[in-house]
């Protein structure tokens, strides 16, 4: 199937999160899995590398490679590289995308004509060959904070340029490696001082 400039470009097949979740019930857990396989080999890495000796945008690339990797190991016959060496994985009529995430869940894109169709689940061609697809498009993403720490791996459907559904790991809590949790501080209690007597009125 070709794109065709006299026709209008339609949309892609609608994806529902109950259809995802028993359409890829066999492969969400192994999906997951990946991701945190990735997130360990990128924390091995990382620190072989001093930061005063990383290029700009080393990090984020080193991650991004670390997910193509552990995936092409979890789907070995699913993956492929599409448009733009955007690194695709087919899995039973969806097509997933990975991506960081920004504090709305929405996948940190540069704004094109092209990301914009993606982001309205039109069948643009995602190949060099312009072969289209009615396939929908999923998004795997996670999010980084300020620390560094990387967390709240989900599946993510957009249509109409809007999150319509998001879908996280049931085994797992916000954070899948538990090495870059970091660790609640214990509530502080004020200690009276000798000499001094607890006021017995409370507010």
């Amino acid at each position: 199937m070709t794109q065709n400039p006299q026709r209008p470009r339609v949309k892609r097949k609608l994806a529902t999160k109950e259809g995802v979740e028993y359409d890829l019930s066999e492969y969400l857990s192994k999906l997951f899995m990946a991701f945190s396989g990735a997130v360990k080999m990128f924390e091995e890495e990382i620190v072989k590398t001093p930061p005063q000796s990383r290029a700009r945008a080393f990090e984020a690339s080193l991650l991004n490679s670390k997910m193509i990797q552990s995936i092409q190991e979890h789907f070995p016959s699913n993956w492929k590289f599409g448009k733009y060496k955007r690194f695709l994985l087919n899995l039973k009529g969806y097509t997933v995308l990975f991506k960081k995430l920004n504090n709305k869940n929405m996948p940190m894109n540069i704004k094109t004509s092209h990301t914009l169709a993606i982001s309205n689940q039109m069948q643009t061609s995602l190949f060099d060959n312009e072969s289209i697809s009615v396939d929908p498009i999923l998004f795997f993403g996670y999010r980084k904070d300020k620390t560094g720490r990387i967390f709240d791996p989900k599946l993510v459907y957009i249509d109409e340029n809007k999150i319509q559904w998001t879908l996280t790991d049931e085994n797992e809590e916000v954070t899948v490696t538990p090495s870059l949790i970091t660790q609640k501080a214990e509530k502080a209690v004020p200690v009276l001082k000798d000499g001094l007597k607890k006021d017995k009125k409370t507010s």
